[in-house]
């Protein structure tokens, strides 16, 4: 009882029918589960910071905590998937309500701190009983999802279970409790706990020794299952309430289209280094406690799987598997290894097992291949996992430490290798570029736009048309624009996403010496993938140069007034979102309002559209690699472009170009719907068609730009 407040002051009676000295056996329970928590949380610390390390994740303190901040109370990342989404927020919001709420009686009653009485009394009494209700529908909606509708994207595990069963018994003792408490005492403030008030009303008709022990009973079971919880919190889904947020304040504050790089030539140089030379991974101790740590923050939610094109297209690839995978044999890899540690001890002469590798025993090697690096898995993770960075990680030790990759994509690194590109020898590049009589800025001399052709337009007469459009557009306008012509090597992207991260940075390294020697304002880009790399990937090498898309400047130009769209377009247009455009660099919106700016084009929207755009399939390396599975991405893309009644597919990069096309004529649908890069659609415009650069130039520019 409250003997100091005064009985017009709101309260209520404290442990109601439970006597000393049985009440105080709550603690040695509550230390029990303590214990066998904290036990758990130990082993779990452990095998985070027994990985290797990691700095890049200890800066911009005020950044982590704002994007904390605006993931975990905020629940922006869980609402983007509405009805999960609600549901976690009910769940999520209750409980730190009441938590907030056995805080405050924890301080009042064993501390003896007289707070949880008048107004905060009823205010807190609301908010939990409200708090109560929204947790048990919470609990109800999960349960109907996971046992009822039984979406492909969750998989049932014993703790699944156990986590709803525990709460939902939780709220309904709770709500019984309160309900025997309130009609037996005549509570006269009763009404300020609503769902405890209507229990109350269906409590009635028992005898006063009844009551007693049914109370009794309740109250005990009501704490045992609380304890239950706590003790269970490190060895089931429910820790991710503490490795979710922290996951979250230490995820990677790079840019979305850089990948993490490891220095290969200071260990090279580095004799000690050397020693336990080492890219990428490939056994558990090689493992940053970041990584590590990712594995515990995923709940298995299959949001990644739902968006995954490799997954939809039934390739053998679940993000969400493979990252459970991964923590599964990691965390047998670490008992293992204390196991054999102890061992060890006791028997000097029991030689210690070689560690297993990750490739190959934690899942099937084409695993790992499967991935388009498309990014769709990470932008709506909940917790902020880094998938790609996993499976890039995996590709460099099985490429560079191992030698293993399919066959494809060794070609292509073979002819990286020797050419300096993945198509074809140099001197073809360098016969184009003069035959066109392509302006070619030399070393030391300089001009405004530094323009990118990229390997994948210069080998292939198909797509140098979309070179031909941007060169065109920029020429018309009077952008001073010329390209390094023999100096053009490849951007190496292709290395980097195939695992090479040698070659990566040896042609990183040699290309940025080459474009560093020209003076230029910015330089351009048509390719998605080359413009990601320079943007994103070529900072970490001294690059500060600023990088620029061509939609972007196209669009730039449109707004200037220096180029006209007078001519009309009457044709319906979807446009496709390049995955290392959109997702990686936030262009959504230029590509479109160039569209918009054309006269006579209708814009019509695909089903998955910017975010949530299907991969054309060419990513992650597969423009090289054409591993037989399931059905190809680009063609499922073209089918929901199809689905919109479209003429043109509109594409921003030349990977996409090409994989769309490819589509079209497999589904016979290249006589009723072309692909076009955005650059041809103006400048059809614009009144020209680009079959060449120098169209619609005078013949005097030409000259001009090419001497």
């Amino acid at each position: 009882m409250y003997n100091a407040v005064p009985t017009d002051v709101p309260h209520r009676v404290m442990y109601w029918h439970i006597e000393s000295p049985y009440k105080y056996l709550i603690y040695p329970i509550l230390v029990v589960s303590l214990a066998i928590a904290g036990y758990g949380i130990y082993k779990k610390v452990k095998f985070w910071l027994e990985g290797a390390p990691d700095k890049s994740r200890f800066n911009n303190w005020w950044q982590r905590i704002k994007i904390l901040i605006w993931d975990i109370p905020f629940q922006v990342r869980v609402l983007n998937d509405r009805v999960p989404g609600i549901m976690h927020v009910l769940i999520f919001w209750s409980m730190i309500i009441l938590a907030i709420t056995t805080a405050i009686i924890f301080l009042d009653v064993d501390f003896k701190i007289p707070i949880y009485h008048g107004n905060l009394y009823l205010a807190l009494t609301l908010l939990s009983d409200l708090a109560g209700l929204a947790l048990f529908i919470g609990i109800v909606i999960a349960a109907v999802r996971r046992y009822i509708i039984k979406p492909d994207r969750l998989d049932n595990r014993w703790d699944d279970a156990y986590f709803l069963i525990l709460l939902f018994l939780i709220t309904v003792t709770g709500f019984v409790l309160e309900g025997l408490r309130i009609h037996y005492t005549n509570d006269p403030w009763a009404k300020w706990s609503p769902i405890g008030y209507l229990v109350s009303f269906g409590m009635g008709g028992m005898e006063e020794a009844t009551v007693r022990r049914v109370y009794q009973f309740l109250w005990w079971f009501h704490f045992v299952i609380l304890f239950g919880f706590i003790a269970a919190f490190p060895y089931t889904k429910i820790f991710h309430i503490a490795t979710l947020p922290l996951n979250v304040f230490f995820s990677s504050l790079a840019p979305k289209g850089s990948l993490p790089r490891v220095d290969i030539e200071a260990m090279l140089n580095d004799e000690n280094a050397m020693e336990e030379f080492n890219v990428g991974v490939s056994e558990v101790k090689h493992l940053t406690w970041a990584q590590r740590l990712n594995f515990d923050a995923c709940i298995r939610c299959g949001r990644c799987q739902d968006v995954c094109p490799a997954y939809l297209n039934q390739h053998p690839l679940s993000p969400k598997q493979l990252i459970n995978d991964l923590k599964e044999f990691s965390w047998k890899e670490f008992n293992l290894a204390k196991a054999n540690g102890h061992k060890k001890g006791e028997q000097v002469e029991q030689a210690e097992p070689e560690p297993k590798l990750i490739v190959g025993n934690a899942f099937p090697q084409d695993t790992i291949w499967e991935c388009r690096t498309c990014r769709a898995c990470m932008e709506v993770c909940p917790a902020r996992i880094e998938h790609i960075p996993q499976i890039i990680e995996l590709r460099r030790a099985e490429v560079m430490m191992r030698g293993q990759l399919p066959q494809d994509a060794a070609i292509a690194l073979k002819t990286m290798e020797k050419t300096g590109n993945p198509f074809g020898p140099q001197d073809t590049r360098s016969s184009w570029i003069r035959e066109k009589q392509i302006p070619v800025v030399g070393p030391g001399e300089e001009c405004e736009a530094l323009f990118w052709i990229g390997c994948c337009t210069t080998y292939d007469p198909t797509k140098q048309r979309v070179a031909y459009s941007v060169l065109k557009i920029l020429l018309s306008a009077g952008v001073k624009v010329a390209v390094l012509g023999d100096d053009e090597n490849c951007c190496a992207d292709p290395a980097r996403v195939l695992g090479d991260e040698n070659m990566f940075q040896m042609m990183v390294k040699n290309q940025l010496e080459l474009i560093k020697s020209r003076k230029f304002k910015y330089l351009i880009c048509h390719c998605a993938h080359c413009y990601n790399v320079f943007k994103n990937e070529y900072p970490q090498f001294g690059a500060d140069f600023p990088v620029k898309h061509h939609t972007e400047v196209i669009l730039d130009l449109i707004r200037e007034g220096r180029i006209k769209l007078d001519v009309p377009i009457n044709k319906t247009v979807t446009y496709h979102d390049p995955c290392y455009l959109g997702r990686y660099n936030d262009i959504y919106d230029q590509p479109r309002e160039i569209l918009k700016s054309i006269k006579g084009i209708k814009l019509v929207e695909m089903k998955h559209n910017r975010e949530k755009a299907l991969c054309c399939g060419a990513g992650g390396g597969h423009y090289w690699m054409d591993i037989p599975n399931g059905e190809r991405l680009n063609v499922t893309r073209v089918k929901e472009a199809q689905d919109t009644g479209a003429q043109i597919i509109a594409v921003g990069c030349v990977y996409c170009l090409h994989m769309i096309d490819d589509a079209l004529k497999i589904l016979n649908l290249d006589e009723k719907i072309v692909v076009a890069d955005i650059s041809e659609l103006v400048v059809q415009a614009m009144g020209g068609v680009a079959e060449d650069w120098g169209v619609g130039v005078p013949e005097s520019e030409v000259t001009k730009e090419a001497a």
